[in-house]
């Protein structure tokens, strides 16, 4: 009351101050006075309720002076669709993208993302509309493919390569050099999120000829390629044997041989084990088993075929099978090379008949007494031991014949022979310092009418050079279990 008793003098003063100045129209001047002051009281009001009703009254949580409370809604329809996707760690919630955000991205582990940015971009569709949606499809893939872990199941896979735009993206295995890819199908994301690429239904195969009409394949199965060559769809592994001495001067030439691709417009065979390659030359043979398929070098050759399409068509009244006999000595102008007529190139399918089967699964190795004076060779003693069987076929090589480790020394007890013919010990797969020969096949380590030799030396004529040996013996001390 006491502000209104002072407006009111105020008032009355200013109106007298009026009346003094302005004689003759007290009533006009009284009016505009009382307007303005009406006009100052209703603001004064409005501003006083606005306070006390817009600031804190004592609520909890709220103090004198507030700043004021703002809300936004997020709009979705202006919003590009949730970033996401396996191993995909850069990722955004639909709603919080806008026009023009570019997005940089990034993948778990040693992926890496295709593309490497990706930006909110708007896109017309029918009718005048038009929608927000992002560059790229992001894709995480192996940043290489030439390491242990990619390469135990992709051999020759050198990297991942990816194209796409807004719409797709897609991407395609790469091997190495002279080596081609062949994919069930390519690696494809049309909607996010996409999966990252994994090696499933897919290898490399060497080619030197057929290449595109290979890398066209649909199914990177070698029966695919195989019928592309000609040859038989089921012959994805040819076994390579002699009952003769090819087995025992070239053994580590016998065994199992997977195909691995085309060369000359033939198949390509290898063994896994001793990385030797069967494959075709033009240069003065046709079939040969060697140490490279680019060369005419090796240790067996089978030509003058009436077929020579593929390896298991060989044959013909004509056909020469020979191998290089290392026990013979090789005078200046001399051939190493010795017929063998039981040298064979068949197609392994299930239940060979051919293969050995040994139920011992822990053999020992040792010598019997040398006579007086004679010391123990070192061969004999160093390989003598306890060799058990390996179990796990992904650790035997892909030897047909089973394997035996020495743990203890490192060594292996295995035959190349898949009939077991020759049985030999070593610290690898491709050196023969200990061997053991049997006259009728199939034979284990402890079979009966076994010769076993260790290595010499190699004379300057290049006769290898094996001393036989009756002491040595392997004894089978178990069967494992129900055996």
């Amino acid at each position: 009351m006491v502000t209104f008793q002072r407006m009111r003098e105020d008032f009355d003063d200013l109106s007298n101050q009026v009346s003094a100045k302005v004689p003759g129209r007290p009533v006009f001047w009284l009016i505009i006075s009382v307007s303005l002051v009406l006009i100052l009281l209703i603001g004064f009001g409005i501003g006083f309720g606005s306070r006390a009703g817009g600031y804190c009254s004592g609520a909890a949580g709220c103090s004198e002076g507030s700043l004021p409370v703002y809300y936004f809604l997020s709009n979705k329809s202006e919003s590009c669709p949730a970033l996401y996707g396996e191993r995909l760690l850069t990722t955004l919630a639909e709603g919080n993208s806008f026009e023009g955000l570019s997005v940089n991205l990034q993948c778990s582990g040693d992926y890496v993302p295709f593309p490497l940015q990706v930006k909110c971009m708007r896109r017309q569709i029918m009718n005048g509309e038009s929608v927000l949606e992002w560059s790229g499809l992001p894709v995480c893939y192996p940043a290489m493919l030439v390491t242990p872990l990619h390469w135990s199941k992709i051999k020759h896979a050198r990297s991942v390569s990816c194209v796409g735009n807004s719409q797709e993206t897609v991407c395609s295995l790469q091997c190495v050099q002279d080596y081609i890819a062949v994919e069930q199908s390519k690696h494809m994301c049309q909607d996010i999120p996409c999966r990252a690429w994994t090696p499933e239904g897919r290898q490399c195969y060497f080619c030197d000829q057929n290449c595109t009409e290979l890398a066209e394949a649909k199914d990177p199965k070698p029966s695919d390629l195989l019928r592309k060559l000609s040859c038989d769809e089921d012959c994805e592994q040819i076994v390579v044997s002699s009952d003769g001495m090819a087995a025992v001067w070239q053994n580590k030439r016998t065994g199992i041989f997977r195909f691995i691709g085309e060369h000359n417009g033939r198949p390509v065979y290898q063994n896994n084990a001793t990385k030797e390659y069967l494959y075709y030359t033009f240069t003065g043979a046709e079939w040969l088993v060697g140490p490279d398929f680019r060369k005419p070098h090796a240790g067996i050759q089978v030509f003058q075929n009436d077929d020579k399409t593929c390896p298991e068509r060989h044959g013909g009244d004509n056909i020469t099978k020979l191998y290089i006999d290392s026990s013979k000595p090789v005078p200046l102008g001399d051939s190493m090379w010795q017929n063998d007529t039981t040298i064979s190139f068949q197609c392994y399918k299930p239940n060979f008949l051919k293969t050995t089967n040994c139920k011992c699964t822990e053999y020992k190795v040792y010598n019997t007494v040398y006579e007086t004076g004679m010391e123990v060779p070192t061969q004999v003693d160093y390989f003598s031991g306890i060799y058990s069987k390996e179990e796990n076929t992904d650790n035997t090589f892909g030897l047909l014949a089973p394997l035996y480790i020495n743990k203890e020394k490192n060594l292996y007890l295995f035959s190349h022979h898949i009939a077991g013919k020759v049985w030999q010990m070593s610290d690898k797969m491709t050196t023969t310092p200990l061997r053991g020969i049997f006259s009728r096949t199939p034979a284990c380590p402890d079979s009966e009418d076994i010769s076993w030799e260790w290595y010499n030396l190699t004379t300057p004529t290049g006769q290898q050079l094996y001393v036989e040996d009756y002491h040595i013996k392997v004894k089978c001390i178990s069967h494992g279990h129900g055996a």
